[in-house]
């Protein structure tokens, strides 16, 4: 074997032998591990389903037996031994007890979790503690619901409803133009209430559900060669919440244009359009919120408006929450940012895939600098430019398994944006535990 190879070959043992001994959920292993516990995790919910566990003592000894052969076949790392029996000892499975959320944001585990009796599961003077009953397993409650129970993966207390309302302003680049924008708005409606339209993944034409009115408005705008259903993991589920999520077209720059909505003629003239494509359809809600006849009176909050968007509808996010003063909040996702001076002025959270080549992730970054706190900035690891849309385009950005399923990106998204939302915009400061001890998989930035 010649040096060279020889060489090459000491390099490739070394790598192996650093990522093997990486802790659990760290490093370069940390996808891997995650895959492999999520798979570890099905097979127990399926061979030692929890909910008809007959003891504590016979569904541990269960689950223990599936650790020690994933062990033993290499599904899951040695590294993954301690953690995974963690996740057993901390599930409620075959007991009355449940698992007990703790935050305390001062101490050295802002969030951590026990399994108790739902009574003694009660706030101290030092920590917050609530009963999450609807779990199973401490994992979750840390993972997914940051010790307050409220689980971002799920829908919230009402049903979604959805309706195209059609809008027509004036052309910016062409005034005598006219524009028509068939704007989707998602909103609350009585809860189980269906069929789910599966385009919306919600109620098609729905009455409002006014019982937790009036309601915190979220706009959203979709990217290029987008359209306002682009992201339906996460529009709907926020209606759900209780808000009205409004999203209008912008013609022209929308998927059903395609090809051309690409061109460069095309992006030039949809910058100049889409703020106030936004701004437009919310001006003509906040006057149906006026208006007695209308199926929207008295349902929106003036008061409580924030500003989303992915990609070019990320650019968009920047221009509408500096033009309009309505605007409390933004989240840009994977945005598209105007330059190395653009900077948000209001509450923001910025999330990105920190392995997008559409957009220039340095530019995105510093626009994150330039902009005020309070902030907060989540980069997902191995996740590219389609992470925050329902769509995944096979290349680079989107290339399971080299890159995450568009299921273990939207869990991510989910994770941040959700939390951010009803703390930032509906002012429930409970969400602000999300933000205390970030989860493996991300690179986090706070700067409140």
């Amino acid at each position: 074997m010649s040096r060279l190879l020889l060489s090459a070959f000491a390099i490739v043992l070394a790598v192996t032998g650093a990522r093997a001994q990486d802790a659990c959920l760290t490093g370069d292993s940390t996808l891997g591990d995650q895959r492999a516990m999520a798979t570890l995790r099905a097979n127990t919910e399926s061979v030692c389903p929890c909910d008809t566990a007959t003891s504590r003592g016979n569904w541990r000894r269960c689950a223990k037996t599936l650790l020690k052969s994933s062990l033993a076949d290499g599904t899951l790392r040695a590294e993954c031994d301690k953690p995974e029996k963690v996740i057993i000892k901390t599930a409620s499975c075959g007991t009355s007890r449940a698992p007990c959320g703790r935050v305390q944001p001062e101490g050295t585990t802002p969030i951590s979790c026990r399994v108790k009796n739902p009574n003694g599961c009660t706030d101290k003077t030092k920590y917050a503690q609530t009963a999450c009953t609807e779990q199973d397993f401490c994992s979750d409650v840390i993972d997914y619901t940051a010790g307050t129970c409220s689980d971002v993966r799920v829908r919230g207390p009402f049903q979604a409803g959805v309706r195209t309302i059609t809008m027509t302003k004036k052309s910016v680049v062409n005034p005598t133009e006219d524009r028509v924008l068939d704007v989707v708005v998602w909103y609350p409606t009585t809860p189980g209430a269906g069929p789910i339209d599966g385009a919306t993944q919600a109620v098609l034409n729905a009455p409002l559900d006014d019982s937790g009115g009036p309601y915190p408005v979220l706009l959203f705008s979709h990217g290029s060669c987008g359209y306002p259903l682009q992201s339906i993991f996460l529009t709907p589920l926020i209606a759900s919440r209780g808000y009205i999520v409004i999203a209008p077209p912008h013609p022209g720059n929308t998927l059903f244009e395609f090809p051309n909505c690409g061109t460069p003629a095309v992006q030039v003239a949809s910058a100049q359009e889409r703020p106030q494509d936004v701004i437009f359809a919310l001006d003509q809600m906040l006057a149906a919120n006026a208006d007695s006849g209308s199926d929207f009176f008295g349902a929106l909050d003036p008061s409580r408006i924030g500003m989303s968007g992915h990609s070019f509808g990320g650019f968009t996010t920047y221009f509408v929450a500096n033009l309009d003063p309505r605007i409390k909040m933004a989240i840009p996702m994977a945005p598209a940012a105007p330059g190395n001076n653009a900077a948000l002025h209001v509450p923001s959270l910025l999330m990105l895939g920190n392995i997008d080549s559409v957009i220039s992730l340095p530019t995105a970054r510093q626009a994150f600098t330039n902009s005020d706190t309070p902030k907060w900035k989540v980069e997902i690891e191995h996740a590219g430019h389609f992470a925050f849309s329902n769509f995944c385009f096979p290349s680079a950005d989107c290339m399971p398994p080299t890159t995450l399923t568009q299921d273990e990106a939207h869990l991510q998204v989910l994770r941040w944006v959700i939390p951010f939302v009803e703390w930032k915009l509906k002012g429930d400061e409970t969400f602000a535990a999300f933000f205390q001890s970030p989860p493996p998989g991300v690179q986090f930035d706070a700067q409140p």
